[in-house]
């Protein structure tokens, strides 16, 4: 897979997470995803010249500088345009939907995995309800 590039001016906070989004460069063919009706060698003649877009776009959801969630949609194909410029203008319409789904997705799953870390630190580090500590390795610690 693709290094990921984060939009850094599109970082914000949503549901109490913060949301990080960016691209990574799409390292399949075109021919790939496309029916055969569609030119692909042409396509692919476009994306590698630099005119053309291909690349996949990713959110990530983290609490307290933690990464907590994650979702991604590849085999996107902009013509004339390049990653950056797709994502900003999605940002500002969600005009293809995509940009908000994703997003979406990554929270959904940022929720999920903190309360199943929640309940495993509940189980594993119980907290006495009366007293504001915790049992760690059978020792008291203060919570």
């Amino acid at each position: 897979m693709s290094d990921h590039y984060e939009v850094k001016d599109l970082r914000h906070d949503n549901d109490g997470f913060e949301i990080r989004v960016g691209y990574f460069y799409e390292d399949i063919h075109p021919r790939d995803l496309y029916c055969d009706e569609t030119d692909t060698d042409e396509m692919a003649k476009r994306i590698d010249a630099g005119y053309d877009a291909w690349f996949g776009f990713w959110a990530k959801a983290y609490f307290n500088g933690h990464e907590m969630g994650y979702a991604n949609l590849g085999g996107l194909y902009y013509k004339d345009d390049h990653a950056e410029g797709v994502i900003e203008q999605q940002a500002k319409t969600n005009d293809d939907c995509w940009y908000g789904d994703v997003i979406y997705e990554a929270l959904e799953d940022a929720k999920k995995q903190t309360g199943d870390l929640w309940k495993q630190l509940n189980l594993n580090f119980p907290v006495d309800k009366l007293e504001s500590y915790a049992t760690i390795n059978n020792k008291q610690r203060e919570a």
